[in-house]
C-alpha cells in the first residue's frame, strides 16, 4: 500500500508538472490563454510624447494640421506640443506597437485575406516613409492577431486593446450588392482604419473627439472616419491629417520614431489604394 501511495503521488505530481509546463509554454510562446491569445504585446497606455525628434514649433505645426475641418480631423491633440502628452479627452491614446518600433501582425481572418493585410501594411509604411507595419508568418512572433468573430451586433470591425486582438465581424457586412471593386476597397479601408488604431491614431472625423462625422451620419473621404465606397470612387486616399496624426502617434510608442515628417514640407502628397493597386506621391525612404 505504501508503494502504491507513492506511485499515485508521483502520478499526481507529474500531472501537476505537465499542467504547469503547458501553461508556461502558452504564456511564453503564444502570449496567454483564451482571449489573450490574440495579443502578445501589452497595450501601451503611457500617452506621452517623446522630445528631441521635432522642435516645439514643428509639433505645433503637426497639431494644427490634425485640426482638419468640421467633419475631418481631431482638435484634441494640441497638448502634444504644449504638455508633451498624447491624449484624447484626458485619457492616454493607446497603441500596440512593440519595443522594436514595428507593429507585427499575424492574419487568421478569412474575411480579410492575407494579401489585403499585406496591402494595408504597405499603405501605412508608405505613409510613414519607413517600415512600421510588418506581416509575420507565425502567430507567436506577432504583436497582435487579426481574426473574425460573430458576437458584436452592428460593428464591422474593432481594435480591442484588451487581448482579444483586431476583430472583424463578417456577418455584419452587407456588401453583396456592390461591385467587386467597391467591396474590395471598403474592406481595405476598414482594415487600414483598424490598423491605424493599433498604431495609436484616434478617429479623425472632426471635432474634439474626431467623432463629428459619425454623430452627424456623414460619410467622408477620411478612412479614420465613416468611409464608404459611394463617396470614394477612386479608392482609399490618405490626407494631410492622416500623416500628421501618424507623426504624433509615432512619438508615443515604446520606441519613439520620427514618422511622416514629409507632411511639413510636402503636405499634398498622398497614398491611394484602389482595387489591389497601391500608388503614392510620397518621397520613398523619407525617414531613417
Amino acid at each position: 500500500m505504501h508503494r502504491s501511495g507513492e506511485t499515485w503521488m508521483a502520478v499526481i505530481l507529474g500531472v501537476i508538472f505537465l499542467g504547469f509546463l503547458g501553461y508556461w509554454t502558452t504564456q511564453r510562446f503564444v502570449g496567454g490563454p483564451n482571449r489573450h491569445y490574440y495579443q502578445r504585446t501589452k497595450t501601451d497606455n503611457r500617452g506621452t510624447i517623446a522630445r528631441g525628434h521635432y522642435s516645439q514649433e514643428e509639433l505645433r505645426a503637426l497639431t494644427l494640421l490634425t485640426h482638419g475641418s468640421q467633419y475631418h480631423g481631431n482638435t484634441s491633440l494640441d497638448i502634444a506640443a504644449t504638455k508633451y502628452a498624447y491624449q484624447l479627452d484626458g485619457e492616454p491614446l493607446p497603441n500596440i506597437v512593440g519595443q522594436d518600433g514595428v507593429l507585427q501582425l499575424y492574419n487568421k481572418s478569412e474575411f480579410m485575406t492575407t494579401a489585403m493585410v499585406r496591402d494595408a501594411a504597405a499603405y501605412w509604411n508608405r505613409l510613414a516613409g519607413v517600415k512600421i507595419v510588418e506581416i509575420v508568418d507565425r502567430q507567436r512572433l506577432s504583436d497582435e492577431v487579426i481574426h473574425d468573430d460573430e458576437n458584436q451586433r452592428g460593428v464591422l470591425g474593432r481594435q480591442s486593446y484588451n487581448g482579444q486582438g483586431l476583430i472583424f465581424f463578417p456577418q455584419n457586412w452587407h456588401i453583396s450588392n456592390l461591385s467587386a471593386k467597391d467591396r474590395n476597397n471598403w474592406q481595405e479601408a476598414a482594415l487600414i482604419h483598424e490598423i491605424g488604431h493599433a498604431l495609436g491614431i484616434p478617429h479623425l472625423g472632426g471635432g474634439p473627439l474626431g467623432g463629428n462625422a459619425a454623430t452627424a451620419g456623414i460619410i467622408t473621404t477620411e478612412f479614420m472616419a465613416p468611409w464608404r465606397p459611394v463617396r470614394n470612387p477612386l479608392g482609399v486616399r490618405s490626407t494631410t491629417v492622416d500623416a500628421a496624426a501618424l507623426a504624433l502617434a509615432g512619438l508615443s510608442w515604446q520606441q519613439p520614431r520620427k514618422l511622416a515628417s514629409w507632411v511639413l514640407t510636402t503636405p499634398m502628397a498622398t497614398v491611394t489604394y484602389n482595387q489591389g493597386r497601391l500608388t503614392s506621391t510620397i518621397p520613398r525612404g523619407s525617414e531613417s
